[in-house]
């Protein structure tokens, strides 16, 4: 079976695009125009340029904190492949992972940041023991993807 969550990657993308597009006319806006020359809700024309700037960089900066990333999983043949890309800025790297599907010896979902990032650890069984995998940020997944790539991952761990 193959998942990867290409149309939520282009999303994400487009989102962030279109919030810098966004933030940036609103600034121009607020030093092109006349109406902010006097006080607006009691704030100065550079008051509302800085808000505006910090509110896109909190976004921004939850987006990076989500750790989103492109997940291409295939479970056909020998082997358990996931390929993944993470959407940060800084850092683009891609990454896979392939464990033989007898090797698998158990996986973990580690939520953090309240809930809003989730994250898959596998473990591979090895001549010296239980190796773990680093963690794969899984957040970009919708429902369905994410239920699918755990029930397939149940049906190859041994007990």
């Amino acid at each position: 079976m193959q998942i990867d969550n290409q149309k939520t990657t282009i999303r994400v993308s487009l989102w962030k695009m279109f919030l810098a597009i966004f933030f940036a006319v609103l600034i121009i806006f607020f030093l092109a125009t006349s109406w902010f020359n006097k006080p607006f809700l009691g704030l100065e024309r550079y008051e509302l340029i800085l808000i505006s700037a910090g509110l896109y960089l909190f976004i921004i900066i939850i987006i990076y904190l989500l750790d989103l990333n492109y997940i291409y999983f295939n479970d056909d043949g020998d082997q358990i492949v996931i390929r993944y890309y993470p959407m940060r800025p800084l850092g683009r790297k891609n990454r896979a992972v392939q464990i033989p599907k007898i090797s698998l010896a158990g996986y973990e979902i580690k939520s953090s940041l309240f809930g809003l990032r989730k994250s898959l650890i596998l473990h591979q069984k090895t001549k010296k023991g239980i190796a773990k995998y680093p963690a794969i940020g899984i957040t970009a997944l919708n429902k369905k993807e994410f239920d699918t790539i755990t029930s397939q991952l149940k049906r190859y761990v041994r007990a």
